[in-house]
């Protein structure tokens, strides 16, 4: 049977291979299947492109502050003089020479590592004082201290206001020794308005913290209590009725109520140590072993109840 070129038509040769006049093959190819292994190995190099581009978004927004990171801003350098017994006193009066429109700051030591200063603001005595007095009153007049030469975490975090809900700098991190007691704070100027945070921490603070507080606990009743942790207060009251505008109640059910709450617990038998000072009250929310909430009680600067 006569077999024709299927590209030119011209008659082939028995069992020929391809057309002696075009040159092209006669026989049928198939597609030749990629081994498995070659696929896996594509598909590594794939994943490793999809997790180097991930990292290297993410090192873009931990260099380029987000909104919700830490507010950028040019750096204002204030120094501090440590006096005699090592301390470093953080005043309103000193800063206003840099700042000249505060209206009130926040200052304490920090074991906090986050990079979102909203983490800072909620953990402050300012957004203590908003909550609890519904925006009436902030931390006018507060000011703050820590040891430079003996504290082993010299972490710091300085907030400052210009009004109750926006903050005009910060600094956080642990301050820049210059010698001869004299310690550097790089404070970041920046324009940042956390009402939003405020009315988030006050709709969630109201009508959820009365349940917290309903179960008191006298000093006699302590030791019987199941007591094994305690979170402190502040020194804020002055008897031994604890009110419902006092500032400490907001920083104790935010704390309860925090991720940090294992590491932010002292041990019972430590109790002593942080009484209040004299004519001054301190509230403490006593737990049990596993961190669960038993109540609270109020203690003056000898340990006496109310």
């Amino acid at each position: 049977m006569e077999h024709n070129c299927p590209h030119c038509g011209a008659p082939l040769p028995a069992d020929a291979s391809f057309c002696p006049h075009c040159a092209q093959s006669i026989r049928t190819r198939k597609a030749a299947a990629v081994p498995s292994h070659l696929w896996r190995k594509g598909l590594k190099w794939v994943l490793l492109l999809v997790i180097l581009a991930a990292a290297a978004a993410a090192g873009w927004v931990l260099l380029h502050d987000s909104p919700t990171g830490l507010p950028a801003g040019e750096t204002t350098a204030v120094v501090f003089q440590e006096d005699e017994d090592g301390m470093v006193t953080v005043t309103p009066e000193y800063l206003e020479e840099f700042f000249p429109t505060l209206t009130c700051i926040d200052f304490g030591t920090t074991s906090k590592s986050s990079r979102n200063i909203d983490d800072y603001l909620v953990d402050s005595y300012q957004m203590a004082l908003l909550v609890s007095s519904r925006g009436a009153q902030s931390a006018v007049g507060e000011r703050g201290m820590y040891s430079a030469g003996n504290d082993s975490n010299n972490r710091v975090a300085l907030l400052i206001f210009d009004s109750n809900t926006h903050l005009m700098g910060y600094f956080i991190g642990s301050p820049t020794s210059l010698g001869d007691g004299k310690w550097q704070m790089d404070v970041v100027n920046c324009d940042y308005d956390f009402t939003e945070l405020y009315e988030e921490e006050l709709a969630a603070f109201e009508g959820n913290w009365e349940d917290d507080f309903s179960t008191y606990i006298s000093p006699e009743e302590i030791p019987s209590s199941g007591a094994v942790w305690f979170l402190k207060g502040f020194d804020t009251s002055q008897g031994p009725v604890l009110r419902k505008d006092d500032a400490q109640i907001y920083s104790l059910w935010h704390t309860l109520h925090s991720p940090e709450l294992e590491r932010q617990c002292r041990e019972i038998e430590r109790l002593e140590e942080f009484l209040p000072k004299e004519g001054r009250w301190r509230c403490y929310l006593l737990l049990d072993q596993d961190y669960n909430l038993l109540g609270y009680t109020m203690l003056d600067h000898q340990g006496n109840g109310g």
